[in-house]
């Protein structure tokens, strides 16, 4: 983990990250130095599903537009330029100040990462290897990297967003058992237009308080 913030931290991040295959280590951009982390040791929550979870997170009224837990989205038809996607989205964070650190997690997968760390962000609403277990899944199903941690934030590129409004529904339903945050704390979030933001979004900015 850098002391502080780094020179050209979005073009170091890419470099590390092209590189993460031969290295075993994932580059992660941090908003501060001093974020706690304890790395963990063992499989980083392979025995956790998203689909379990989802499914014991849901209630009745979890998500207005499905009476009944609608199963997982649908995955996109294909996944390109996930990479191209990830650095563009490095780029963006660095540029507007939201991380400037970084750190190198060896994991193989940067959906790994904070059950690796056992990353405190989301504690308050699910653990690290739950969180990790849903990226991984997103991960297969949307082409998602991670990009950066904060002291509750995450952020994530998607190279292949829904395409069709049922798929973004069902979709919006698995960010709310994610991240109810968002939709309670940032007024601008529309519980009934949300979905349509999905299926033009290239980044997914997960905040818990």
């Amino acid at each position: 983990m850098s002391d502080g913030p780094v020179m050209d931290v979005a073009d170091w991040w890419m470099r590390l990250y092209s590189r993460r295959s031969q290295t075993g280590l994932y580059p992660l951009l941090l908003e501060y130095p001093h974020d706690s982390v304890e790395p963990a040791g063992g499989d980083y929550g392979v025995a956790a599903d998203a689909a379990s979870y989802f499914r014991s997170e849901w209630t009745d009224d979890a998500w207005p537009p499905f009476k009944e837990w609608p199963g997982l989205a649908t995955p996109a038809a294909t996944v390109t330029d996930a990479d191209a996607c990830a650095g563009a989205l490095a780029t963006a964070v660095a540029r507007d100040g939201r991380a400037r650190c970084l750190a190198l997690v060896q994991v193989a997968r940067g959906a790994d990462a904070p059950a690796a760390l056992s990353w405190l962000g989301m504690t308050n609403h699910m653990t690290a290897q739950e969180l990790s277990a849903v990226l991984r899944s997103w991960e297969d199903r949307f082409g998602v990297r991670v990009v950066g941690l904060g002291h509750g934030s995450l952020y994530v590129s998607v190279a292949a967003p829904p395409t069709d409004v049922h798929q973004a529904r069902v979709l919006a339903a698995e960010h709310y058992l994610t991240c109810p945050d968002i939709f309670y704390e940032y007024p601008e979030v529309d519980w009934s237009t949300y979905h349509e933001e999905l299926m033009k979004d290239r980044e997914w900015r997960f905040w818990w308080d």
